[in-house]
């Protein structure tokens, strides 16, 4: 619960005073190839607290998030056929401001049409 405010332009709100932002980045490889994509470069002190992804078509393949050379997930994760997977089972989560973060993708199967990867990560400071 925030504060309620008002502007010198008239409008009202309410103030948010937390200091944690849960926020997501995301990642669309259209061909669903195997292959290292970027996802962001970290802009502030953050922690990844989830990882989801969403493969249309085809019958098979993993993903693995990386900071910067080290692991997010123990173990590539599996994708489901037109479903979300996710994992909120992170290591190395803790991400410094310039961390790049990438998302590897593995062993598709069956010519997947696409694939979604979504990586939520906390920071105290707005992104």
């Amino acid at each position: 619960m925030g504060y309620k405010v008002h502007t010198v332009d008239g409008r009202a709100g309410e103030v948010d005073t937390s200091t944690a932002r849960t926020y997501s980045k995301e990642v669309r490889v259209a061909s669903g190839t195997a292959g290292t994509y970027q996802l962001c470069k970290v802009p502030a002190g953050a922690a990844v607290i989830a990882v989801r992804a969403y493969r249309t078509g085809g019958s098979a393949g993993t993903v693995q998030v990386k900071k910067n050379t080290s692991d997010i997930l123990a173990a590539p994760m599996a994708t489901a056929t037109d479903a979300w997977a996710g994992s909120t089972t992170v290591q190395n989560a803790a991400c410094a401001a310039g961390d790049n973060l990438s998302v590897v993708l593995a062993a598709p199967g069956g010519s997947p049409t696409e694939i979604l990867v979504q990586v939520d990560l906390r920071t105290a400071v707005p992104a």
